[in-house]
């Protein structure tokens, strides 16, 4: 559920915050959308999709996808838009057009810091998929409240650990690779 709801979220988030760092206007009120969005609680997403969608593992994917475009957007958006001026002005000497410099330069050099919203998107559906275990989805997040439930103490810290350990692995794995990437662009 997690995976599938990742690969749509950075499907449609990452082209939606490349079309947005693309004009100051828009950028600016998509970034005042997901900054807005970012301040709910988690349950918030929830309510309106259970009312729209009844209790199932589609209003949990959903409610996991709503929650992590934010990220995703967001990061793209600020990644995008804090590409060095001179950069583009050498990209638009050399004739680039806008769609070379973007493919070219713009998403290279926005890379490392697209990763951080690559990670915080899976943080963020992890614990999404947790929460969606209150409305009765089958997944490792209704495992977690069965273990609260019946008190069972080693399960529930068993399948914490597993959660924690997805969340960490992905977390060391994209900041190595974003500390590397920074150091061969010579941004750190």
């Amino acid at each position: 559920m997690v995976s599938f709801a990742l690969i749509v979220c950075f499907v449609i988030g990452f082209p939606v915050g490349v079309w947005a760092s693309l004009n100051e206007r828009r950028s600016r009120i998509l970034l005042l959308i997901t900054d807005t969005l970012q301040t709910f609680p988690s349950f918030i997403y929830l309510i309106p999709v259970i009312m729209l969608l009844q209790v199932n593992d589609v209003s949990a994917v959903t409610a996991v996808l709503g929650y992590t475009f934010v990220p995703v957007i967001r990061y793209t958006i600020e990644g995008l838009r804090s590409v060095p001026d001179y950069l583009n002005e050498a990209a638009d000497m050399s004739g680039c057009t806008t769609w070379q410099k973007l493919w070219k330069v713009k998403i290279p050099m926005a890379l490392p810091h697209i990763t951080v919203g690559a990670n915080q998107a899976v943080m963020f559906a992890l614990f999404m998929a947790i929460i969606a275990a209150f409305i009765g989805t089958q997944d490792l997040g209704q495992e977690m409240m069965r273990a609260i439930a019946f008190t069972d103490v080693g399960r529930g810290l068993v399948l914490g650990f597993c959660v924690a350990f997805i969340g960490m692995t992905v977390d060391h794995v994209t900041t190595i690779w974003s500390t590397k990437r920074k150091h061969q662009l010579g941004l750190s």
